[in-house]
């Protein structure tokens, strides 16, 4: 199978990211392919298209989010902060600046690589019809590709800073160059009129299998779902801002708040779900119990759905299956969002960026209860048995998501690095010594995360998830119950509990409801970008209380003083209690990304308030 040129050992072609320059900036036109090569063949013209493809989907991802140590689960109070030289350090002790930290240009995002990347989409578009060995039909498809592609980088911006400069061709030297910020309804018209020029041009269904990987019109519509998820949510969809700024208020709110708004977003992610019906997509769920009942394959289906390329949930995903652990992005990504055992005793930059006692807390027992944690203030440690215990009755997506002192991972079974005595340093806060209630060390957390490596053997990379189905399920149950719709909202809700292996909610209470929802959709996308924009999109109450900011906690262990295998907990663990690591900072000024302070100075870009 052939999978498109997102695979990191495409040919780059230079024109493609040449304009490496501040946006404003005149775009850089020396050294570059000339373009009559360029698109002289279909090979050459598609390895531009698939050069776009590996940098536009990249984002958030690392090695495409402007930081160059970490994930954003670093700074969401998912995982531990990293390294002293992680721009997650930094972002999560000092928040966001206007100048970056750690390859940034500013925050947590590349605000000018954005925009050489959308050029370079613009440029295929322009320019495939200058293939002589290429289909009309295959040239009005590649355009719906990059049309689309810009349209997914314009949705995660617009999420990211709001209002949006609205570019429609590949700028050149003679074009004006000092595009203003458009405000929300504008930046969010634009988004949606590129996702439909994008579906009218692509093909109707699935591509043939020879073109895994490339967007289909399923794609396309959950982009559009996306954003009009963003733009419903109490941080647009507001007659006020969350700062004052003026009069540019319109680019951080719409200025008043409609329950419509709500109304586009059911539409648009039905429209997702009746697509994905037709094409043989469906929300993973082997266990013969579709509605209503918890599914006894929960783990399998779960770590399926997350973990294995090209099934049958997934409607796009970013391909990376490179096997050298130094080629960029794949060595970013694959150190960064998890503890790649193949790799862990070559590679120390992601020992601490351990799962925080503030998440593990989220994730309910198997039997959908709540599961008891020790807490800070404790009178004493909790015993090594109470650990023993505890961790096999957690649900299934704890047991797929992380690996845990003590157990071997539950996602990956027989394999050696997967395994309790495999992990070796890797796997927890452990001493000792007795620094009970005080923390034993900070950042290895209460285990590692595997997520994404269910049954992958000894499988160095995987694909991380853009849109899988069960974020639609859950965009509907979040926008039927802020419509009063109570029905619809649990129907939907309960399609993804049911499939985790717990039982349906039946909670009707608007404010409770909404809790529930958004709690299920941060267990059910830990590590996969989502929770960072969603808590600041819902202003979350406890944004600033242990998610974003505040005390992060993680479990310490104490093992035996006279034991030799120290990290054998199953044997050797004493005790262990929970602790606070380090005290993350927040500012109402970070609800969205800043702009670039070199941007912003050239007098044509309006800086987000609180910079």
């Amino acid at each position: 199978m052939r999978k498109i040129g997102i695979i990191l050992l495409i040919i780059g072609f230079s024109f493609i990211t040449a304009c490496e320059d501040f946006f404003l900036e005149k775009p850089d036109t020396t050294g570059t392919v000339d373009l009559e090569e360029v698109y002289s063949s279909t090979k050459n013209a598609e390895a531009a298209l698939f050069s776009c493809y590996r940098n536009i989907l990249l984002h958030g991802w690392p090695g495409g989010w402007g930081v160059g140590h970490g994930a954003l689960a670093s700074i969401s109070g998912e995982r531990s902060y990293g390294y002293s030289w992680h721009g997650t350090y930094n972002i999560a002790l000092t928040g966001l600046t206007v100048n970056g930290t750690d390859g940034s240009d500013a925050g947590a995002d590349n605000y000018n690589n954005n925009w050489s990347n959308i050029r370079a989409c613009f440029l295929v578009k322009e320019n495939i019809d200058l293939v002589p060995d290429m289909s009309d039909a295959t040239k009005e498809h590649i355009k719906a590709e990059a049309i689309g592609l810009i349209a997914y980088r314009y949705m995660g911006m617009f999420y990211r800073y709001g209002g949006l400069p609205i570019v429609r061709k590949s700028l050149e030297v003679t074009d004006d160059l000092n595009m203003p910020r458009e405000d929300l309804q504008v930046t969010l018209d634009y988004i949606l009129e590129l996702c439909d020029e994008a579906y009218n041009g692509l093909p109707e269904g699935k591509w043939s299998d020879d073109k895994t990987g490339r967007l289909t019109r399923g794609a396309v519509l959950a982009i559009k779902a996306r954003a009009l998820m963003y733009a419903a949510r109490p941080l647009f969809n507001s007659s006020t801002p969350y700062l004052d700024n003026g009069e540019n208020n319109e680019l951080i709110c719409f200025g008043n708040e409609s329950a419509t708004r709500w109304d586009d977003a059911i539409q648009a992610n039905e429209a997702v779900l009746s697509w994905a019906n037709s094409n043989g997509y469906e929300l993973i769920n082997t266990g013969g119990a579709i509605k209503g009942q918890p599914n006894p394959n929960a783990l399998a289906d779960y770590g399926t759905a997350t973990s294995t390329p090209s099934n049958r949930e997934v409607l796009l995903a970013y391909k990376c299956n490179s096997t050298n652990q130094y080629e960029w992005p794949g060595s970013a990504i694959f150190y960064y969002m998890n503890m790649s055992a193949n790799w862990s005793n070559n590679r120390w930059d992601t020992d601490l960026v351990g799962l925080l006692t503030n998440f593990l807390e989220l994730y309910y027992k198997n039997d959908g209860t709540e599961q008891d944690w020790p807490k800070v203030g404790d009178s004493s440690p909790r015993s090594a048995e109470d650990w023993l215990e505890r961790i096999p009755t957690m649900e299934a997506r704890c047991l797929a998501d992380n690996i845990f002192p003590g157990f071997d991972a539950y996602n990956n079974p027989g394999v050696y690095n997967y395994s309790s005595q495999g992990w070796g340093r890797n796997t927890a806060n452990i001493a000792k010594e007795n620094n009970f209630p005080n923390p034993v060390s900070t950042g290895k957390g209460c285990g590692s995360v595997v997520k994404f490596y269910y049954k992958a053997g000894s499988r160095i990379w995987f694909e991380p998830p853009l849109f899988r189905l069960a974020e639609t399920y859950l965009n509907l149950a979040e926008a039927y119950n802020e419509t009063g719709n109570s029905t619809k909202a649990l129907e939907n809700l309960n399609m993804v509990r049911n499939r985790a292996g717990l039982p349906s909610i039946t909670e009707t209470d608007k404010a409770e409801l909404r809790g529930v929802i958004q709690r299920e959709k941060a267990i059910e996308f830990y590590n996969e970008n989502h929770r960072y924009y969603d808590v600041k999109h819902w202003k979350h109450k406890d944004i600033a209380n242990g998610i974003i900011g505040g005390s992060m906690r993680e479990l310490q262990f104490k093992v035996k003083s006279n034991s030799s295998g120290s990290y054998n907990l199953a044997v050797n663990l004493e005790s262990y209690w929970d602790s606070e690591s380090y005290f993350a900072f927040w500012s109402p000024m970070m609800f969205l990304e800043p702009i670039p302070q070199v941007e912003v100075n050239k007098g044509v870009i309006v800086q987000n308030p609180g910079y």
